[in-house]
């Protein structure tokens, strides 16, 4: 499995981004682990050990 970065455009509602950003969330992070997550690559305790 290739392990390149790929840039991904993203558009979410101005609350939401505000409300991520004031709990300083990483969206790249976040969206790795929830995409593997959702193919079954990573289970759900592993990702809380990651926070």
């Amino acid at each position: 499995m290739e392990n390149k970065a790929v840039k991904k455009t993203l558009t979410i509602p101005k609350w939401l981004n505000d409300a991520a950003e004031s709990e300083g969330i990483n969206f790249s992070q976040l969206l790795q682990i929830a995409f593997k997550e959702r193919l079954g690559m990573v289970k759900k305790g592993e990702r809380d050990a990651k926070r």
